[in-house]
């Protein structure tokens, strides 16, 4: 793929086009130096005044349109900066998270360490990363995200699967879901993933109940887009066109009513 930001802005406008999502389109870069980070974009402990949640600077990138870059030094989300290898952890450090996890996510410690299995930590490879809107991105990305409506995530899997095949298989376990399905998996299994939002990206990033995230690596983008544009072409289409070439009825109790009430505007048989 020709990696020039215009490239990856068209991707954008063509997502826009054919899935119509009600947020921007988020292009992330993993950035394994602080000294890649250009000064016009956004930082929390500097521009905002504090420190925050990844899942906030997601949710003002995707709004505002903002270019944000984080660091750890930006970031107090502690699931957050396991997930990018911010934070070590020691056994004391688990024991902490086990305490936490223990009659609210999980039933005993045994249950909460369960979890650790299936986490995919990017291990403090990378100092930061950058947040841009995808149609005016300032980073070439490593993985897009798209906050979405399900109906809008299945048109996503549809025009993957076009050139793929099979079936998208992805894990949820119902919190961590931006940072670590949106970002890390996807950018570590360099496939799509469908995060199911959990209540962090919720309470603090904003996200609505009717919500969910489809992910995709920079290697699967342009057979993203092109299965779309296929998909689209063949009559699958987003807002799904609702079958509607049938005449209208009632129940047989209220028919007759409905019938006087209407003044002669409905056929009788």
């Amino acid at each position: 793929m020709n990696n020039s930001l215009d490239t990856y802005r068209e991707l954008g406008r063509k997502i826009e086009e054919l899935i119509r999502p009600g947020s921007f389109p988020l292009a992330v870069k993993l950035v394994k130096s602080e000294s890649e980070i250009q000064p016009e974009y956004k930082r929390p402990a500097r521009d905002l005044g504090f420190q925050n949640f990844v899942c906030q600077n997601f949710k003002m990138c995707r709004s505002y349109g903002w270019t944000m870059a984080l660091t750890q030094q930006d970031i107090n989300c502690r699931a957050a900066r396991l997930v990018y290898g911010w934070d070590t952890i020691t056994e004391e450090a688990a024991k902490t998270e086990s305490g936490f996890d223990i009659g609210l996510y999980a039933n005993d410690p045994e249950t909460s360490r369960k979890l650790a299995e299936h986490i995919y930590g990017l291990n403090n490879a990378f100092e930061a990363l950058v947040i841009s809107p995808l149609t005016r991105t300032k980073v070439v990305p490593d993985v897009v995200m798209i906050y979405c409506l399900p109906a809008q995530a299945m048109r996503f899997i549809q025009g993957y699967l076009y050139f793929e095949g099979g079936v998208l298989e992805f894990t949820a376990a119902g919190r961590i879901g931006s940072c670590h399905e949106g970002v890390a998996k996807t950018f570590l299994t360099k496939k799509p993933q469908l995060a199911v939002l959990g209540n962090g990206d919720r309470i603090w990033g904003g996200a609505q109940d009717s919500e969910v995230m489809f992910a995709c690596p920079r290697e699967k983008l342009e057979v993203l887009i092109k299965g779309l544009e296929k998909t689209h072409q063949a009559g699958l289409r987003y807002p799904v066109p609702a079958y509607m070439n049938f005449p209208p009825g009632f129940q047989k109790s209220f028919e007759k009513k409905a019938l006087e009430r209407a003044g002669g505007t409905l056929i009788k048989e």
